[in-house]
């Protein structure tokens, strides 16, 4: 029997988000006799061999070469036979509903050639370029200046993408994108291959102007719909697509427009590429570097305000002064926070890691400090310097709370942030508490899972394993926002994606993260961004925690916090010694990994306990931060000296759940560092002045 629908995905680089794809698909057409191909632009990310693992009644066309997007489809298009062929993208997701809703939509609309459904973007808003008008020069040009989104509802403005029709109704419309697009057989047959002139970009475009030429009726409905990963965020912001969109736009006016249209328009949209080309690369560039531009600009304010501050005091504040003969320590703290920044690898990543902006700003300020005990001519500024460096921590630090706090909502959800992202998993099945674990061995990522969202309303209250059911998916939007919850992750093992969706659309204006996690639990996947749950094996291997130079830090640490109040503190111990000396004693700990520790200890909590401790982290027999302070036998292949605080003595109730400890002191290991340290110390400190 012939397949009715032929679905055909052209596939480069994009793996995990295939396979997501798939899986969506499988689900899609499990009653719906059809036929997958996917042809793979020779990829290099291990794309064919997870075809063939995962998906073997794929139909797999592995090419050699990049044939690009026209020239994938038509080696499928020579080959399917499907009375319906579907033109997919790789990073999107259909609902189970989608293939059903459209083969029934062809039949009430005979008259239809191709159509597509309502697409959305993975925060839940309608992708406007799913469905558009055919470019003429005037509309093109508009929509290369930008116009297009200044005036969304003008019919002149707003025509390439149609914004202002309703996106609820049905009707005719002159093209469809090319990242979902449902076509008869006879019409391919008739209107014939994609043409390969254009590798990627307005193929679709091109393939729907000979369709609309041919006689053909193209048709946008809502009555289902999918959503697409890729699309909204890397060709908004890409230079790379700007110019290659436009470069195939272009060649299209060339192709239908330039012997019907004078010679002045091809001037005109040459013009609208430039202007735009520029603008979106002046846009990336300060969105690129905007942390240290930003860093930069609040230094030099914090420097000239200490400047200000120092030369008022003393007399008054003199311009000329300033420039002629100060300037320069601007011009070093500005050149050497840059090269700082590039050497910690803060300029591109880890733009919001704590550890690494304490570390770019106390090297910045440690070298300038030291310039002015060096040179003479700056050693008035000393003060100055001192002051800047209080005043730029306070700036830099600030600056970037409040832009984690209200202005980042893309960013990953494993990385470490100033502030955590308030998290609901979504799922209450097996599949649900295997995330959830994986979740709980990752204390250091920018997240806190507040709780779970059940499928059905009767089980909140309840409890997934240890995990507390605080609400579910039909009250998810209500709980969100009561909770301001920043971050929801779906898991998609036993949820319809048909749900997904419609709660994607709901979450749409509460401003919320969303993410996929498939069954087998490997990636998340978010708005453009795939993040992969890290599995460390329990092997000895080159741990953070084992490099010399950390471990000399940690024991400076130790011993630079605990010197004073040991010293303060032994004058009142020595005193009560002949009153007390029978409750120290000498304290043997579980060995781990046959290494013992013992260290001095007392009885009873208080003063004389806290001494007795804080000596023997001096002494080096336990340290500040470390592993739990056990006297049963540790069942634990990991060795490292015990603290009196630490990742598994901070997180009880994950280790309750997890029900070892394993995974929490591996992600400790791994990560150490002394910036990591001084933040599990901190936040031992604030627990106990809660009383937590």
């Amino acid at each position: 029997m012939l397949p009715e629908i032929s679905i055909i995905i052209v596939n480069y680089n994009v793996r995990d988000f295939l396979e997501q794809c798939l899986l969506s698909l499988r689900r899609a057409l499990a009653h719906i006799p059809s036929e997958i191909w996917v042809v793979d632009n020779n990829s290099v990310d291990g794309s064919v061999n997870m075809l063939r693992e995962r998906f073997p009644e794929v139909r797999l066309i592995a090419s050699k070469s990049n044939l690009g997007f026209s020239g994938g489809n038509n080696l499928a298009l020579k080959q399917a036979r499907g009375r319906f062929i579907v033109l997919l993208n790789p990073d999107t997701v259909v609902q189970e509903d989608t293939f059903s809703s459209l083969l029934r939509f062809f039949e009430e609309h005979p008259d239809a050639s191709a159509a597509t459904c309502k697409i959305l973007n993975p925060d839940g808003s309608f992708a406007v370029d799913c469905r558009h008008s055919i470019p003429t020069p005037s509309t093109a040009f508009w929509k290369l200046l930008g116009l297009n989104r200044l005036f969304p509802k003008s019919k002149i403005f707003g025509r390439y993408n149609l914004t202002y029709l309703d996106e609820n109704d049905t009707y005719p419309v002159e093209a469809i994108s090319g990242s979902f697009m449902m076509i008869k057989r006879e019409v391919v047959e008739q209107v014939g291959l994609l043409d390969e002139t254009f590798f990627m970009y307005c193929e679709d475009i091109d393939y729907c102007h000979r369709i609309n030429q041919a006689g053909g009726k193209i048709y946008y409905t809502p009555q289902t719909q999918i959503v697409h990963y890729k699309g909204e965020s890397s060709k908004a912001n890409n230079l790379d697509y700007v110019i290659t969109f436009n470069r195939s736009l272009y060649q299209f006016y060339k192709k239908h427009y330039q012997q019907k249209y004078i010679y002045p328009f091809k001037w005109l949209i040459l013009l609208g590429v430039i202007l735009r080309g520029a603008f979106i690369y002046m846009r990336n560039v300060l969105r690129k570097y905007f942390t240290v531009l930003m860093d930069v600009a609040m230094l030099n304010l914090v420097l000239l305000f200490t400047f200000w501050l120092r030369f008022e005091m003393k007399g008054g504040f003199s311009w000329d002064s300033f420039f002629s003969q100060y300037i320069i320590i601007h011009l070093l703290t500005t050149v050497t926070y840059l090269f700082n920044a590039l050497l910690f690898d803060m300029i591109k990543q880890d733009r919001f890691s704590p550890e690494k902006v304490l570390k770019v700003l106390g090297a910045t300020f440690l070298f300038v400090s030291a310039l002015t005990f060096f040179f003479k001519q700056f050693a008035f500024s000393r003060l100055v310097v001192a002051m800047a460096a209080i005043g730029g921590f306070l700036a830099i630090v600030g600056w970037r709370l409040l832009f984690n706090r209200y202005g980042a909502k893309y960013s990953g959800a494993l990385e470490k942030e100033f502030f955590h992202k308030r998290a609901l998993i979504v799922g209450d099945d097996q599949e649900t508490v295997e995330l959830l674990k994986k979740l709980d061995c990752q204390p250091l990522a920018g997240m806190k899972v507040e709780g779970v969202a059940a499928i059905d309303d009767d089980r909140i209250g309840h409890k997934l394993d240890a995990y507390p059911i605080v609400t579910s998916i039909g009250q998810i939007d209500e709980y969100a926002r009561l909770k301001r919850v920043n971050l929801i992750i779906f898991s998609t093992h036993n949820i319809a994606y048909e749900r997904i969706l419609e709660t994607m659309t709901r979450l749409h204006d509460l401003n919320v993260e969303i993410k996929m996690v498939p069954g087998h639990l490997e990636y998340m996947i978010g708005k453009s961004n795939i993040e992969r749950f890290e599995s460390v094996p329990l092997v000895e291997i080159d741990y953070a925690y084992n490099k010399p130079f950390n471990r000399f830090i940690k024991r400076l640490m130790d011993i630079g916090l605990t010197l004073t109040p040991v010293l303060i503190l032994t004058v009142p111990v020595l005193f009560a010694l002949p009153f007390n000396r029978q409750k120290y004693f000498r304290r043997q700990l579980a060995p781990r990994l046959g290494k013992k520790f013992h260290f001095l200890d007392y009885r009873e909590k208080g003063l004389f306990r806290s001494w007795a401790r804080l000596f023997s982290v001096l002494l080096g027999r336990i340290s500040l931060v470390g592993a739990p302070i056990q006297d049963d036998p540790v069942a634990s292949p990991l060795f490292y000296k015990p603290g009196l605080t630490g990742i598994v003595q901070l997180y009880p109730e994950r280790v309750a759940r997890l029900g070892n400890s394993h995974e929490l002191e591996l992600s400790y290991l791994k990560n150490h560092s002394l910036f990591l340290d001084m933040e599990l110390l901190l936040k031992s400190l604030f627990r106990k002045r809660r009383g937590k």
